[in-house]
């Protein structure tokens, strides 16, 4: 994807029960503007290899889509609880996710997302995930 290039900055909180943790993260990517939406990609290097993520910013909706080891297309709507597709090598998942907010903030350097939402499996996975994108001159 040609774009803007940008650093992206993800900081995830999840609470499963008592149990917290704090995920920090930055990589180099790609931003596009296409006006009513907008792109976001980049490289994520796991243990078991990369994943290309995308993802796809339009009013009051965000897609995230991995494709590598990780196959998986996530939506996020406020108020709404969708189904959700997650492939890796231990095999398929249905996840629904109910996501409780979504804030978009956007500077002429620097775009600020907020995604707050539950994880629906047995005991449910709280997560809130800001990410802020920096854009290069």
């Amino acid at each position: 994807m040609t774009g803007k290039d940008c650093e992206i900055k993800i900081i995830s909180r999840q609470t499963m029960g008592r149990d917290r943790e704090t995920i920090e993260e930055t990589y180099k990517g790609s931003f596009l503007d296409r006006g009513e939406k907008k792109y976001l990609s980049y490289k994520r290097h796991t243990e078991d290899g990369d994943v290309e993520c995308l993802l796809s910013i339009g009013k009051g909706i965000i897609t995230m889509n991995q494709h590598g080891k990780i196959n998986s297309r996530l939506e996020f709507i406020p108020g709404k609880k969708t189904e959700n597709k997650y492939t890796t090598s231990m095999g398929n998942m249905n996840i629904p996710v109910f996501t409780r907010g979504l804030s978009i903030k956007n500077g002429q350097e620097i775009i600020e997302i907020m995604l707050d939402y539950d994880i629906a499996t047995t005991e449910a996975i709280h997560t809130i995930m800001e990410i802020e994108v920096k854009l290069n001159k």
